[in-house]
């Protein structure tokens, strides 16, 4: 009789062997044993029973692939919204003051792709220097845009000094000079289409680098930008400096340049000379009374190139130096040097 019970011993803790994960105790054991349907479940072979625990990391490996790729257009997106890279102030050199009137010089430092400034020409070099001038009218604020050729963006915001501008009045004019008839409306119309081609030019010299000098020398007796009164009556806006001076008075030029017009009695300027000092930047003088040069010489700074005369609308002789960058009109006082 004590064979049967061995018997029955070892098939009793064989049955418990097999019904218990390896790593169960004894005591989860016999949790399995009372509770069939969960063990047939979760005790899988030993070959499978490290499945259920690389099962998260599986899964997991897959979710942090689809957050990498999440990840990428969203960065992408992020630095579109940032926009491209911004360049360093120093790629940017300007020289003179930003004021009503005023001219600027600047130079880039990197080669140009493009250019915004909304209400300006500018015209770059070959070495990377512009011009940039302020209207009279210009507002309080002006932004230039560059963007370099290697994609940076250096934005630069100009806070242009405001003017007051004191009327002038002129009287004692022939009424024929103030109320124009339609022929002399027509011949004015036509000039200033002629002087606005030669002003629109561009040229590579760069005769402004040198400074500018008083073309004559005596009172001022009207300024750049100063509302006209003319007989009483409104006669826009002078553009130009008057220097009253005696007629036959020497009129030098304020800087190198090319001589582009010379010309007389234009509608209301009377006998003028334009010179080209390039880039977009040219004197023009009128009332004269005689010239020292012709078209396409080259003149040096303090150079003769005429005389002061009272040609044209006039009640007195005297010198009137206008300056323009490309369209735009500019003050010639705020181009001299006060060392000259």
């Amino acid at each position: 009789m004590r064979v049967p019970v061995i018997v029955v011993s070892l098939l009793t803790i064989a049955a418990c062997d097999r019904g218990a994960p390896s790593s169960s105790s004894s005591t989860t054991g016999a949790q399995a044993s009372a509770d069939p349907a969960p063990i047939a479940s979760a005790a899988p072979p030993a070959s499978a029973s490290s499945a259920p625990a690389e099962a998260p990391d599986a899964s997991a490996a897959p979710a942090a692939a689809d957050t990498a790729d999440a990840a990428a257009p969203a960065a992408s997106a992020a630095a579109a919204d940032a926009g491209p890279p911004a360049a360093d102030d120093s790629r940017l050199a300007v020289e003179g003051r930003a004021v009503q009137g005023g001219l600027l010089r600047a130079k880039l430092n990197g080669k140009l792709r493009r250019m915004a400034f909304p209400g300006h020409r500018v015209t770059v070099s070959d070495e990377g220097e512009f011009l940039i001038a302020f209207s009279r009218n210009a507002p309080a604020q002006e932004k230039l845009t560059i963007t370099f050729d290697d994609g940076q963006v250096l934005e630069k915001i100009f806070d242009v000094e405001p003017r007051k501008f004191e009327v002038d009045k002129v009287d004692h004019l022939p009424e024929n000079m103030v109320k124009l008839d339609m022929a002399t409306r027509v011949k004015l119309t036509q000039a200033e289409k002629k002087l606005d081609v030669l002003r629109n030019k561009y040229t590579k010299r760069n005769c402004y680098k040198n400074g500018f000098i008083w073309p004559s020398k005596g009172p001022i007796t009207s300024r750049y930008g100063q509302p006209r009164l003319l007989n009483g009556t409104d006669g826009g806006i002078h553009w130009g400096v008057d220097i009253a001076v005696p007629v036959g008075t020497p009129v030098r030029a304020p800087a190198c340049g090319k001589v582009v017009l010379v010309e007389k009695d234009l509608p209301l300027s009377g006998h003028t000379v334009i010179i080209d000092h390039g880039q977009g930047l040219t004197s023009t003088f009128i009332h004269l009374h005689g010239f020292a040069v012709k078209v396409n010489d080259e003149v040096k700074q303090g150079q003769v190139i005429a005389t002061v005369g009272m040609t044209g609308r006039t009640n007195g002789p005297h010198l009137d130096w206008r300056m323009n960058l490309f369209e735009t009109r500019v003050d010639p006082e705020l181009l001299i040097s006060a060392a000259k």
